[in-house]
């Protein structure tokens, strides 16, 4: 069910960008978040049961996931706002290519744009993927080879978002950067060590209850809850109902079509992610001219979005995956350090990595 997941997070981002309601600019915020709960545990899902932490393989694994379809869609950003950068500029700040041509380059090392500079961006909210990145480093290095410290990890995690808190620190301090995302992170990978040693084992059921009261939760900051509580208490109650959800759907098996539409929406979700700006863009220029955001806009622009989402990700698994496969598979023969988890202590079936 990790698929339909992963693309409802991404699709809740679209949402938050496009639609230009304030109020609805946080639940991207809390879908960040949770991807990144659910990344630590799949990453280190993955480092434990297919990598066996060799390093090569497993950084040229998610290399070729993450950076192909992104130079991709790049190369087709940069064609449009050459070719009309004053609407480009209107229609998002990062797009200003006359005044930041020298941050293009920077945007293909990927990892400056975690960074408040380079300005001109591709792709605005790329910065989260610049941070998992560094979150995988951490988590191949340190954080995703025992339970305590993943554990450690989510205590230093702990006290980083108290100590913001108490210096009054914004947003920016504790969503933005790569210490912030360190709770979220190890929080995945504890849950992953809980669960293999029969500590953390709950059912499909708890954990759709747990989605319900997350996107209650969500849904409520700033309507129901006060403005504050936004990104003050309601943010980190989304987290903790996040790890729920990832604990009690690891082992959901769903039904054949079910799992279909599971996988073809969970390979979809990056491109998504990786599509909404541009094509929001094309849409708006072609229907919506000099009207950048809007109910209207995001619902036209979502079926193209979802067909250059698919158009990407069938690209990348024709020319990429084969390369994927090889890797992953020559990882599982030849492991080169043994699993974190000793054998034979109550194990769940391995968790399914793409």
């Amino acid at each position: 069910m990790f698929g339909l997941l992963r693309f409802f997070l991404a699709y809740l981002v679209v949402l938050s960008h496009l639609v230009g309601s304030q109020y609805l600019v946080h639940f991207g915020f809390y879908a960040v978040r949770g991807f990144f709960v659910l990344s630590g545990f799949m990453m280190t899902a993955a480092l434990n049961e297919v990598y066996h932490f060799n390093g090569e393989r497993f950084w040229i694994n998610r290399l070729l996931r993450l950076l192909p379809p992104y130079y991709v869609v790049c190369a087709a950003t940069f064609a449009v706002v050459a070719l009309v950068p004053t609407q480009a500029a209107e229609y998002l700040k990062f797009w200003q290519l006359d005044e930041h041509h020298r941050d293009v380059l920077m945007n293909l090392l990927v990892l400056p744009l975690q960074f408040r500079e380079p300005y001109f961006r591709f792709l605005p909210a790329y910065w989260s993927i610049a941070v998992e990145i560094e979150m995988y480093v951490l988590l191949w290095l340190v954080v995703a080879r025992r339970e305590t410290f993943a554990a450690a990890a989510v205590g230093i995690g702990i006290v980083y978002h108290l100590a913001c808190l108490d210096a009054g620190f914004g947003l920016g301090a504790r969503y933005f950067n790569a210490p912030s995302a360190l709770l979220s992170f190890a929080t995945g990978a504890l849950i992953y060590f809980m669960r293999r040693r029969g500590a953390f084992n709950i059912d499909a059921r708890f954990g759709l209850i747990a989605l319900a009261v997350w996107v209650a939760n969500m849904a409520a900051a700033g309507s129901i809850l006060p403005e504050h509580y936004v990104y003050e208490a309601s943010y980190y109650v989304g987290t903790l109902a996040f790890a729920y959800v990832v604990a009690g759907l690891a082992d959901f098996k769903p039904g054949p079509r079910l799992a279909r539409l599971d996988r073809a929406l969970g390979e979809i979700a990056y491109p998504l992610f990786l599509v909404q700006w541009l094509v929001g863009f094309v849409v708006a220029l072609a229907f919506f001219p000099g009207t950048w955001r809007g109910w209207a806009l995001t619902l036209a622009a979502t079926p193209i979005m979802l067909g250059a989402a698919i158009a990407l990700a069938k690209l990348t698994r024709f020319t990429v995956e084969p390369l994927r496969d090889r890797v992953r598979a020559s990882a599982r023969k030849t492991p080169d350090v043994a699993p974190a988890t000793p054998e034979g202590v109550g194990q769940p079936a391995p968790v399914y990595v793409p």
